[in-house]
């Protein structure tokens, strides 16, 4: 199990700093590496692999995927009239121009480019179930959490420092292309920064709280003088940086997930405690001050105004409004990864000669490109998921096991957060962001579906604070 555990930290700890893995030489490596996990994992019965263990996620994502790759699948002239008239007419049409005689078609205007994000998409799936084996161990899930929190810290400190020095670019890439003056890590796009940052903030804020005794009530004195504290005081000031440049990214709707994440934690703790701790109040303090500060310089209703704006020259609405009669003529959708090939022919209220690859609205964006089936399947699956575990979350005790209780509510949060910036932008497309997504998830299902399971023997579990 050993060499399993450092490559799924390996995976975890480098994905986001090789500019989040957008490049087509990054991303299929991870993706064989997690392919290769489950695989040794399965030959070694480490996986029980059981289709009907639970029916949520058997339906939800055995649907979806078999739905995606049928979509690239070559089939008869007939069925694809029947499934898709638009695609036929056009495929007919480029047969009589060309005097190719009929072959097999697929669904998707793209099946290359479409089979190989579906092999990614299936490495997510592989990667749920590896870490559905690894995290129930106390001991790697904290690992696995301090990994994400230092790299997520360490890609703070470099955004602020972008946007203080604003000379400063994103490693190799030009600092003429990648948004001079906001934080970005090495994402390069500021947007894409923000919904990491989003995602995993939370976390950083619920391994603090985890980390006070809820069992009794100390006096202040004792709780300043223990080494617990300084560990709090720590990932507290790392919380803090990390919303710092999540703010600093000026993500507007990253500042807005972030603020809904902030408002869903406070309220899922408030649930099963009766007071919070003065420094997560200090916290949101911080966080509110920064927000209300950012708002008043740009001015609320512009801030308001920018949420549907691109660029100075594209809105939001445009795009969404030209992708949804794609929609309209595909309802059974264009194939995955081929919005880019379909948009430009829709293009019509849109008029800046700039190339559009993603709708920036993941929700759109899989609507167009898996259809109605593909969309309602994995959409209502995610949010059932979300609202069970919110359900789960709330029964467990944080005087009983507070590492379980914040560290899914942090997780959850950090879920919550990005499904709303999804609205506006397209970090699920980012591989990056799409790992951590995954993880979020898992961690969720560990904590709030099998807490049963969990080992808790915390000395030789947790070392670091857990008593």
């Amino acid at each position: 199990m050993g060499f399993h555990v450092y490559t799924i930290y390996g995976i975890i700890g480098t994905i986001p700093l090789l500019f989040a893995a957008v490049h087509p030489w990054v991303w299929p490596v991870y993706t064989a590496c997690i392919f290769a996990l489950f695989v040794s994992l399965l030959w070694r019965n480490r996986i029980q692999w059981n289709p009907f263990s639970s029916v949520m996620f058997t339906f939800t994502a055995g649907f979806f995927l078999t739905w995606t790759c049928f979509q690239y699948l070559p089939i008869p002239s007939p069925m694809l009239a029947f499934l898709s008239s638009f695609r036929y007419q056009i495929v007919k049409q480029t047969y009589a121009l060309t005097g190719v005689q009929h072959s097999w078609q697929a669904l998707s205007y793209s099946p290359l480019t479409s089979l190989s994000w579906w092999i990614f998409l299936l490495g997510m799936f592989a990667l749920f179930s590896v870490l559905n084996k690894l995290l129930p161990s106390r001991k790697h899930l904290t690992i696995l959490l301090l990994i994400m929190l230092v790299v997520a810290a360490l890609e703070a400190v470099y955004g602020l420092i972008q946007a203080l020095v604003p000379a400063i670019g994103v490693l190799w890439v030009d600092s003429a292309y990648a948004y001079i003056g906001n934080a970005r890590g090495t994402f390069i796009n500021r947007n894409h920064f923000a919904g990491f940052m989003e995602m995993v903030w939370p976390l950083a804020l619920g391994y603090t709280m985890s980390l006070g005794n809820w069992k009794s009530k100390k006096r202040l004195k004792t709780i300043l003088a223990s080494d617990r504290f300084n560990l709090m005081l720590l990932f507290f000031i790392a919380s803090v940086i990390m919303l710092l440049s999540l703010t600093f990214s000026r993500s507007r709707a990253g500042i807005g997930g972030a603020f809904i994440g902030l408002s869903t934690f406070i309220i899922l703790t408030r649930s099963r405690t009766t007071r919070l701790p003065v420094g997560f109040w200090i916290m949101a303090t911080i966080f509110c001050g920064l927000f209300v500060i950012y708002g008043s310089k740009m001015g609320f209703m512009r801030v308001i105004d920018r949420f549907l704006q691109i660029s100075t020259d594209a809105s939001r609405i445009d795009v969404w409004r030209d992708s949804l009669a794609i929609i309209k003529d595909h309802p059974l959708g264009v194939g995955l990864q081929s919005f880019n090939v379909v948009f430009p022919v829709y293009r019509v209220t849109t008029h800046m000669d700039k190339f559009f690859k993603y709708a920036h609205n993941d929700y759109l964006q899989l609507l167009v490109e898996t259809g109605w089936p593909g969309f309602l399947a994995i959409v209502s699956g995610f949010y059932i998921f979300l609202g069970r575990s919110g359900k789960k979350i709330i029964q467990l005790s944080p005087q009983s096991d507070p590492f379980s209780f914040f560290i899914g509510i942090g997780a959850l949060c950090g879920l919550i957060s990005i499904a709303f910036h999804s609205f506006f932008d397209f970090n699920l497309q980012i591989p990056a962001n799409c790992v951590y997504f995954v993880t979020l998830i898992s961690i969720v299902y560990i904590c709030a579906w099998k807490t049963d399971t969990v080992e808790i023997s915390k000395k030789k579990e947790n070392p670091l604070a857990h008593d």
